[in-house]
C-alpha cells in the first residue's frame, strides 16, 4: 500500500508540473507586459529607443530592446519570425511581398510618422542649396568638384553612404539615382558614421534621416561644428508625385512644416510592421506609438506625426 501510494503521489506532482507548464506555454498575451527584441531602422532609432523607455517607465513589466538596424535586415527579422514588430524607413519591396505572398505571412502595417532625407554638408561649406537633378550628378560621379556649384569653395565632392541595405539609401536610389549607379562613395557603417564624417570633413556631402537632425549633437557630442542640412528642390516633372505640385521647382529647407506638406521633396513615411495578431507586447507597442505620447516624440524628434492632427503655425514672416 505504501508503494501504490508514493507512486500516486509522483504521479500527482508530475501532472501538476505537467499542468503548470501548459498554463505557462498558453498564457494570455499582454500588450503592456513581457519581451520585445524591436529592429528598427536607424534613421529614426532615436526616438524609437525614447519612446521604448517612456514605455518601460509606464509599464514596468514590459521589456523592450531597441536594435538599430539596416531597414532591409530589420525586414528579414520579421519575416524569419525572429521578431514580431520592426519599424521600417520604407514600405516592402517587390521580393519581399513575394516572400510574405508564397509564405502566405500575414502583416500589419501602420504609417506613424513622416520622416525626410537630408542632405547635409560640412558648417565651413558655404553652399546653400541644391535640387535633385545635381544631387543625381554628385551621387552618380557626374559632378566632382564643389565649384561646380559653389564657386566660392574649391575641393573635391566627397559622398558618404551607408550600406545599400540602409532604408534611406534604398529610398534615394529609387527617387534621385534611378537607373544609373552610384559612383564611388566613403563607405560608411551607419548613419552615426555619416553624421559624423561629414561634420569632420570639410568636403563631405552625405544623407541622413530628420531624427538625426536633431538627435545628432546629442548622441555624438563634438566641439566641431554641426554639419548643416540644405535647401533642396524638385526639378524633376517624373517626380511630382512625391511633392506637392506647388512647391516644383523651388528650394525648401527641411522644416517639419515642409515636410508634412510635402514641399521638401525628399519625404516618405516611417512604417511599423507587425505580425503580433495575439494583442501581444509588439501590438501595444505599435498602438502607443500610434497614440498622443508616441506621436508627440515623434514631433519632438524632427519627424511630423501622421496618426494625430497636425496644426502648422508661423512663428516668423518667412513662409512655412
Amino acid at each position: 500500500m505504501k508503494t501504490t501510494s508514493r507512486n500516486f503521489l509522483v504521479i500527482l506532482c508530475l501532472a501538476s508540473v505537467a499542468l503548470s507548464c501548459n498554463l505557462k506555454k498558453h498564457a494570455t498575451p499582454s500588450p503592456t507586459e513581457g519581451k520585445l527584441e524591436l529592429y528598427c531602422a536607424e534613421s529614426v532609432s532615436p526616438a524609437i529607443t525614447q519612446m521604448a523607455e517612456e514605455f518601460i517607465s509606464l509599464y514596468e513589466k514590459a521589456d523592450i530592446t531597441v536594435h538599430p538596424v539596416s531597414t532591409r535586415d530589420a525586414i528579414v527579422k520579421l519575416l524569419n519570425n525572429e521578431t514580431t514588430v520592426i519599424v521600417s524607413a520604407r514600405p516592402f519591396n517587390q521580393g519581399e511581398l513575394d516572400v510574405i505572398k508564397k509564405y502566405k505571412i500575414d502583416v500589419d502595417t501602420l504609417k506613424v510618422a513622416m520622416d525626410a532625407i537630408i542632405v547635409i554638408v560640412n558648417h565651413d561649406n558655404p553652399i546653400e542649396k541644391i535640387n535633385t537633378d545635381q544631387l543625381r550628378d554628385i551621387f552618380t560621379g557626374k559632378t566632382t568638384l564643389w565649384n561646380k556649384l559653389e564657386k566660392n569653395f574649391d575641393g573635391r565632392i566627397i559622398p558618404a553612404l551607408e550600406s545599400p541595405n540602409s532604408g534611406t539609401v534604398e529610398l534615394f536610389k529609387n527617387r534621385i539615382i534611378g537607373n544609373e549607379k552610384f559612383s564611388k562613395a566613403y563607405p560608411c557603417t551607419t548613419m552615426s558614421h555619416v553624421y559624423s564624417f561629414v561634420r569632420d570633413n570639410e568636403e563631405a556631402i552625405g544623407l541622413i534621416g530628420a531624427n538625426w537632425l536633431n538627435s545628432g549633437p546629442n548622441i555624438l557630442p563634438s566641439k566641431k561644428p554641426l554639419p548643416k542640412p540644405l535647401m533642396v528642390a524638385e526639378v524633376d516633372s517624373n517626380a511630382i508625385s512625391y511633392v506637392d505640385a506647388n512647391s516644383f521647382g523651388s528650394y525648401y529647407y527641411p522644416y517639419q512644416a515642409n515636410i508634412g506638406r510635402r514641399y521638401y521633396p525628399l519625404t516618405h513615411p516611417i512604417y511599423f510592421f507587425s505580425t503580433d495578431f495575439d494583442l501581444g507586447l509588439g501590438a501595444g507597442f505599435m498602438a502607443f506609438a500610434a497614440g498622443n505620447q508616441g506621436q508627440k516624440i515623434f514631433l519632438d524628434n524632427g519627424l511630423v506625426p501622421m496618426t494625430v492632427p497636425v496644426h502648422y503655425v508661423q512663428l516668423n514672416n518667412h513662409p512655412l
